[in-house]
C-alpha cells in the first residue's frame, strides 16, 4: 500500500502524538506493507508551515525538532522526484503537488484534511481520503495493531 500524506496530515503528526495523523504516521512506520511516497516539495512544504513565526510561536517548536523531524520521514519514505505537471486542483492549484508526486510515486492513497483534495475524491486511480477514514482502511486490512484515538495500542 502506497501512500502520500498531505502537508498537514504530515504537521498534524509534528504538532501532536494523539489522534488520527500521528497514528497513520506511526502505523506507516511500524508496518512493512505501507510505503510514504513523499517529495522534497511536500517535505519543503512542511518547513515552510513549520517555520512560520506564528507556528513556532504558538506551539514552541524549534529549528533542531522540525529539521529532526523531516530527516527522520526522508529516511523512512520514498521520495520520488516529480516530473507530472497536472492541474487538477483547481480552486488551490498549489494542492497539485500533492496528485502530481502520488501520481509520480504510484501512490494507492492521498491523505489529507484538504477540502479541495477530499472533494476530488479521486485522481487518476488514487484514492483521496481524509485522515480518519485512511486510519479506518488500514485497521480494517491489516487487523494488526489495535489502533485508538490516543494512539496505538
Amino acid at each position: 500500500m502506497r501512500v502520500t500524506l498531505d502537508t498537514n496530515v504530515l504537521v498534524s503528526a509534528f504538532i501532536s502524538k494523539l489522534g488520527n495523523p500521528a497514528d497513520i504516521l506511526e502505523l506507516a512506520l511500524m508496518l512493512d506493507e505501507i510505503t510514504l511516497v513523499l517529495s522534497e516539495e511536500i517535505l519543503e512544504e512542511f518547513r515552510e508551515v513549520m517555520t512560520r513565526e506564528e507556528v513556532r510561536s504558538r506551539f514552541g517548536y524549534g529549528m533542531l525538532e522540525i529539521s529532526a523531524f523531516q530527516e527522520a520521514i526522508k529516511g523512512v519514505a520514498e521520495i520520488v522526484a516529480v516530473d507530472s505537471d497536472f492541474k487538477a486542483v483547481k480552486e488551490d492549484p498549489k494542492d497539485d503537488q500533492m496528485v502530481n508526486t502520488a501520481f509520480d510515486g504510484k501512490a494507492d492513497y492521498i491523505v489529507s484534511g484538504d477540502k479541495h483534495l477530499l472533494k476530488l475524491g479521486k485522481f487518476k486511480g488514487i484514492q483521496i481520503v481524509s485522515p480518519a477514514t485512511f486510519r479506518g482502511i488500514v485497521t480494517k486490512k491489516f487487523r494488526g495493531p489495535v489502533v485508538s484515538r490516543g494512539g496505538l495500542e
